[in-house]
């Protein structure tokens, strides 16, 4: 049985708003009026605060015990004052015991990721269950088509995946590319961070052995269709006209039915062909696909389409180009 799915929306009525460009402390409002508490007639999505030190925006949630692992993610400022524009870092892992943890220690943490809001972020969208939740921005006219250009834009995913294994110990992680290790301490965020240019192949995190040991391997995605981010395609589907909707999975970087070594193998020696701690495939974005169709370019945010009765999403890009990825608002992990 799957999780029941709430599209929360910075145009419902009673939802938080961002200035904009967005502070780090309307971020966190955002995520705990949707995740926790929630706001005018919308429910919260099931989560809880684990730590929260408000003077300094720092925050750590906790998706469900019951229905989701139990797992955390923390939020907070790269530097001091609650700015415009501030550079924000987040970073998962299966247990944290205080809102401070020396991370080099914790357990089968992820990478530390950080996005920037960029100038024109003012509008968003989080679609969530008790277990994980999508967020994506934009901005105001003319700021809110389909292509962002190569501004940044917050988007990302947090929370479980959908593993193919039965109480995956590590299903939670965030994703956004690219990420490949701990973000920089001084760098400024790209826009080509976050969920609006992935590729298949895109580097989006790190995740540990399915009972719960610190093991990292590089996760990647897979998607089966081209994408076109730099090329525009103004073209908006008939209503009758048929995409294919394909689930988009999340592996290993590294694969060879045979081969040896660190790149190939988990903790006790086990090909990644055959292994149970560190399988090849690990499973399934929640709630995420790509159509066999791209367009929209120019069509304004947020862009919602029914496919078979179910309402879809469609997550902006970056530079020029098309989009194809959806997100269903269907219940995930059935």
């Amino acid at each position: 049985m799957g999780l029941p799915v709430t599209v929360y929306r910075s145009d419902d009525a009673g939802a938080p708003q961002f200035t904009e460009g967005m502070k780090p402390s309307e971020l966190i409002n955002v995520l705990k009026k949707c995740l926790v508490t929630g706001y005018g007639s919308k429910a919260a999505a099931g989560w809880s605060v684990a730590f929260e030190d408000a003077p300094t925006q720092q925050i750590v949630f906790r998706n469900s015990t019951s229905l989701a692992s139990g797992s955390f993610v923390k939020f907070w400022p790269r530097s001091a004052g609650d700015t415009v524009r501030g550079v924000v870092n987040f970073q998962s892992a299966p247990f944290l015991t205080s809102i401070n943890p020396d991370w080099a220690t914790v357990n089968a943490a992820g990478w530390r990721c950080m996005f920037g809001s960029g100038y024109y972020v003012k509008h968003w969208v989080i679609i969530a269950t008790a277990a994980s939740f999508y967020i994506y921005t934009y901005g105001d006219s003319p700021k809110n088509t389909v292509q962002q250009s190569t501004y940044h834009y917050l988007s990302i995913f947090c929370g479980d995946i959908h593993s193919l294994t039965p109480n995956d110990a590590t299903r939670f992680t965030t994703v956004m590319g690219p990420s490949e290790s701990d973000s920089s301490i001084t760098a400024n965020p790209s826009w080509t961070d976050g969920l609006t240019y992935l590729n298949d192949n895109t580097k989006v995190c790190k995740m540990h052995q399915t009972d719960g040991s610190d093991y990292p391997k590089q996760m990647v995605l897979n998607m089966p269709y081209p994408v076109y981010h730099t090329l525009p395609i103004r073209v908006v589907p008939p209503a009758n006209h048929l995409q294919f909707l394909s689930p988009v999975a999340i592996r290993q970087l590294y694969y060879s039915p045979q081969g040896a070594g660190v790149n190939f193998e988990d903790s006790q020696g086990v090909n990644n062909n055959l292994s149970t701690l560190h399988p090849y495939a690990r499973g399934i974005m929640p709630g995420l696909y790509q159509s066999s169709f791209n367009g929209y370019t120019d069509e304004l945010l947020p862009l919602r389409k029914d496919f078979n009765g179910t309402l879809y999403y469609l997550v902006p890009t970056s530079h020029l180009g098309a989009s194809n990825l959806w997100i269903s608002t269907g219940d995930w992990y059935a």
